[in-house]
């Protein structure tokens, strides 16, 4: 993971820093101080099978890109960002949309635009050459400025891009390689659905459904309630079509539910801050509400049972 802050820039050369640093990593861009607090950024950025995701975060900027910047470009580029949460709004052909949690929205390096950042904010977001785009769109003239908030693809993409950001460590390489491709394939329908009206199901759909499933699972995993029904009606999609998209990972849903509460079950047996706890305690803390079937399914996975685990491992 790639870091970058201004906290060790003077506050009179932060604006010139962070210019230099949008204008050489995602298009040219002048960027000046607004409002009273002084101007404050950072970025961290992981590449995921080759594809840079990068979240940025500041306050206190205004951002504009003109003709001038539009001149110094060295290749045309789309910016395609989530905004995660503050307050933020986008300018285009005389227009200012107010950004709301969630919404996508997409600059073109081709186009004139300006950002409004001056209290705190957060956007996660992706650069992409324009010709990905272009040849996958009907009106690519559309796409600059544009701001999509209640396409269903919109959330499902802005979902499966943080999931990707958060897991990006747990992810192997050939895991990588798949969201990086789905990721751009899930952009580009969503840009085409949103100007042309024909939806069409994917496999970049049917991925982002999956992963989003798993990041599910790895942060809800000690909720002993969490079913397949509940995952599914979190994802708007129906428990057949969950089902089935895991079976096309060779997987079930519970079977994965079940892996990840046994995993992180082992994980806090043999943590020394845990060892005052007992194991029917763990257990439940791991989403099993009953010990035996708990020791049952643990054995079966770890080959011994979690008093075993726990005494070898210490």
């Amino acid at each position: 993971m790639i870091s970058m802050t201004t906290d060790s820039v003077l506050p009179r050369e932060r604006a010139e820093f962070w210019t230099d640093l949008v204008s050489r990593h995602v298009t040219p861009m002048c960027i000046e101080p607004a409002g009273e607090q002084p101007l404050s950024g950072e970025v961290q950025v992981r590449v995921i099978g080759g594809l840079g995701v990068a979240q940025v975060s500041g306050r206190g900027v205004h951002a504009s890109h003109t003709r001038v910047q539009i001149a110094r470009a060295r290749g045309h580029l789309y910016a395609a960002c989530v905004h995660l949460d503050g307050e933020a709004r986008i300018g285009r052909r005389g227009e200012q949309i107010a950004l709301q949690k969630g919404d996508v929205f997409i600059t073109d390096s081709r186009h004139e635009f300006t950002l409004d950042l001056e209290r705190p904010w957060r956007h996660l977001l992706i650069t992409l050459p324009a010709q990905w785009i272009d040849g996958r769109v009907i009106r690519p003239d559309l796409l600059s400025g544009a701001v999509l908030h209640s396409h269903p693809l919109a959330r499902l993409w802005a979902s499966h891009l943080t999931s990707g950001f958060m897991l990006s460590g747990d992810l192997s390489p050939t895991a990588g390689t798949l969201f990086a491709r789905h990721s751009v394939d899930l952009l580009a329908q969503l840009l085409e659905e949103a100007h042309c009206d024909l939806p069409t199901p994917s496999e970049a759909v049917r991925a982002a459904i999956f992963l989003n499933a798993c990041h599910m699972i790895t942060l809800k995993f000690g909720d002993s309630g969490l079913t397949p029904v509940h995952i599914a009606r979190e994802l708007k999609v129906s428990t057949r079509t969950l089902a089935r998209i895991f079976a096309a990972n060779n997987e079930t849903v519970m079977r994965r539910l079940i892996d990840e509460r046994v995993r992180q079950a082992a994980k806090l047996l043999t943590l020394p801050n845990a060892v005052h706890r007992s194991v029917t305690d763990i257990a439940f803390a791991c989403g099993f509400n009953d010990a035996s079937h708990f020791g049952r399914v643990f054995a079966a996975k770890m080959h011994m049972t979690p008093s075993r685990w726990r005494q070898r491992k210490h």
